[in-house]
C-alpha cells in the first residue's frame, strides 16, 4: 500500500459492508441503547462514502444502509399487519420492506449529494450536515416518520446535552460530526498534527455537550403533582370486541377506585374506554361525581363523537366542571386516516374494516391540571418534537402522553418509543407522564431520565410525583431554527472549501 493508504475493497464488498452496518443500526437505540455504536456505524458508512467518487454508487451505499436499518429496526410493524390486518407474513414483511425502501431514499440522497457536489475534506464536512438534514426532512414529508433518527441514540449519553439547545437533530449533527472527525483522523493518520487536532476537536465537542447539559432553562412551578398511571393490559383482540366492552370499563373503574388518597391526577391509556362518550353518559356522570367527591382529576383515553366527526381523544374529568378534550392531531396513516381515500379506502377496509375514520384535531394542546398545564400527545405524536412543542408553546409545565403499543406485541417498539419520549423531556426540560395499555408506562424527569416504570404486559398502577417546570429551553422557544441555521453555515463553509480544493486540483 502506497503511503500507508487503506486498500479500497471492490464495490460489491463495500455494498455488503453498508448493508451489514445498516442491520446493526437499531442496536444503537433502545432497548439495546449502545450509543457509541451509532458513532462507530456512521464512521464506517462515512468512510465508505468519502472513498467513493461515483455519486450513483454512493447513493447505492446509502440505500443499502437505510434499507437494512429500517427493515431491521421497524420489523415490528409486520406484527400488526399479520395479527390484526390478517396479512400473511410474506405480505406483511413486504409492506415493511416498502417502508424501509422509502426511508432509505433520504440516506441515499444525502450520500449522493455529498459525493456529487463536494470534494476532498469538504465532503467530510458536508456529510454529517446532509445526513441529519435528511432525517429532519424524513420527519416532515408525507406526514413524517422520525423513527431511528441519529440524535435519539444519545438520549442517555453525554452528547444529549445539546438537546435543550438544538433539539435531537442538533444532537444527531454532533454525533455524525464525531464520526466524520474520526474518518478524517483515519485518512490522515500519518500526520501527528491532524491526530492531535482531531483529539482536541472531540474533547471540545464532548466537553461543550457536558457543559450545555448543566444549564437549566426551566424552573420549578408550584408543588409536586402526585399522579397515578393505570396500565390495563387489555389484549387488542378483546379491546375492540363489543362483547368485552362492559368488562373493560369495569376493569378500569376498579383500578380508579384503588388509587391512593393523595393522588391528584389519574391517567388512563389511549382508548382505555373503547367506546364513544355518547354511549356511556351515565358512567361519565358517575366519574364526575366521584372526581368531585375525592378531589381527583381523571384523564381518560376515549374516542370522541363530535357529531359528524370522530376523534382519537383524551377526556378530562375535573369534578362537575364541563368535560375538557384533547383531540389527536397527528394521525397514523392507514390506521387512523386513509390518504387518498377514494383510491385506497377499499383496500384498507378489506384488511381492517372500520379503521381510518378519525379526523385530525386542531388544539388546544394543553389541559389544565390542578393549577398546572399538561402538554398532551397521543400515541406516536410524542415521537415528533414539533408536536410536543405545541403544548410547550401554550405554556405546558409537564408533558403527558397516552398510548397503546399492544398492537406491536412483544417487540422493541415500546422501548424505542420510551427513548424518544425521554428525548422530548430532555429537549424541553419538562417531566413526562406516560400511561400505556401494555407498557411501557413510566415517569420521566426533566433531564430525560426514567424515574420509574411498570413491567410490560402486566396489569398495574404506577404511583409517583413529578415537579412541574415553567420556562422554555432554546429548543422549546425556537424549535429547529437554530439547528437549521447552524447546519446552513456548515454547509456554506463546505461549499467554499470544496470550490477551493477543486480549483487547486486544476
Amino acid at each position: 500500500m502506497k503511503g500507508g493508504a487503506l486498500k479500497k475493497p471492490h464495490f460489491p464488498a463495500r455494498l455488503l459492508a453498508a448493508l451489514i452496518l445498516g442491520v446493526a443500526w437499531p442496536l444503537a437505540f433502545a432497548p439495546f441503547a449502545l450509543w457509541s455504536l451509532a458513532i462507530a456505524l456512521l464512521f464506517g458508512l462515512f468512510w465508505l462514502a468519502v472513498t467513493e467518487e461515483r455519486p450513483h454508487r454512493a447513493a447505492a451505499l446509502g440505500t443499502a444502509f437505510g434499507f437494512a436499518a429500517f427493515a431491521a429496526g421497524t420489523s415490528w410493524i409486520a406484527i400488526t399487519l399479520h395479527n390484526f390486518a390478517n396479512m400473511d407474513w410474506a405480505l406483511a414483511d413486504g409492506a415493511v420492506a416498502l417502508l424501509a425502501a422509502c426511508c432509505a431514499v433520504y440516506a441515499a440522497l444525502a450520500l449522493w449529494l455529498a459525493t456529487r457536489f463536494f470534494v476532498g475534506n469538504a465532503r467530510l464536512l458536508a456529510l454529517p450536515v446532509l445526513w441529519v438534514f435528511g432525517e429532519w426532512a424524513r420527519a416532515r414529508l408525507f406526514t413524517g416518520f422520525p423513527w431511528l433518527a441519529t440524535g435519539y441514540t444519545q438520549t442517555y449519553a453525554s452528547l444529549g446535552g445539546f438537546a435543550p439547545w438544538l433539539g435531537q437533530y442538533g444532537v444527531g449533527l454532533a454525533t455524525a460530526g464525531v464520526a466524520a472527525i474520526l474518518v478524517y483522523m483515519l485518512q490522515r493518520r500519518q500526520s501527528r498534527h491532524v491526530l492531535m487536532g482531531g483529539v482536541a476537536s472531540l474533547l471540545v465537542i464532548f466537553g461543550v455537550a457536558m457543559a450545555a447539559a448543566s444549564v437549566s432553562f426551566t424552573h420549578p412551578a408550584g408543588k409536586l403533582l402526585r399522579v397515578t398511571l393505570l396500565q390495563g393490559n387489555i389484549p387488542i383482540t378483546e379491546k375492540w370486541n363489543a362483547g368485552k366492552i362492559s368488562d373493560i370499563l369495569h376493569h378500569y373503574v376498579d383500578l380508579i377506585l384503588q388509587t391512593p388518597p393523595d393522588t391528584q391526577l389519574i391517567v388512563l391509556p389511549e382508548t382505555a374506554f373503547p367506546i364513544f362518550q355518547t354511549e356511556i353518559p351515565g358512567l361519565i356522570a358517575q366519574l364526575q361525581q366521584w372526581s368531585a367527591m375525592h378531589h381527583k382529576i381523571l384523564l381518560i383515553g376515549i374516542p370522541e363523537d363530535a357529531g359528524h366527526k370522530y376523534y382519537n381523544a383524551a377526556m378530562e374529568i375535573d369534578g362537575k366542571a364541563p368535560l375538557r378534550w384533547y383531540q389527536k392531531e397527528h394521525l397514523v396513516p392507514f390506521g387512523e386516516y386513509i390518504p387518498m381515500p377514494s383510491l385506497l379506502a377499499p383496500l384498507v377496509h378489506h384488511f381492517l374494516p372500520g379503521l381510518g375514520s378519525f379526523s385530525p384535531g386542531h388544539g388546544p394542546y394543553v389541559l389544565p391540571v390542578d393549577g398546572q398545564k399538561a402538554g398532551i400527545t397521543i400515541c406516536y405524536e410524542e415521537s415528533f418534537s414539533r408536536d410536543v412543542r405545541k403544548g410547550v408553546e401554550e405554556g405546558a409545565t409537564f408533558l403527558l402522553n397516552i398510548s397503546d403499543y399492544a398492537w406491536y406485541g412483544h417487540s422493541i417498539a415500546a422501548a424505542q418509543s420510551l427513548q424518544m419520549a425521554a428525548m422530548q423531556s430532555l429537549q424541553e426540560q419538562k417531566p413526562d407522564v406516560r400511561a400505556t395499555n401494555t407498557g411501557i408506562t413510566a415517569l420521566i424527569s426533566p433531564h430525560g431520565r426514567v424515574l420509574s416504570q411498570l413491567p410490560q404486559f402486566v396489569v398495574g398502577t404506577l404511583n409517583g410525583a413529578i415537579q412541574p417546570m415553567a420556562g422554555e429551553t432554546p429548543y422549546g422557544r425556537w424549535g429547529s431554527f437554530p439547528y437549521l441555521l447552524f447546519s446552513l453555515i456548515l454547509l456554506l463553509v463546505a461549499v467554499v472549501f470544496s470550490r477551493q480544493q477543486s480549483s487547486s486540483r486544476r
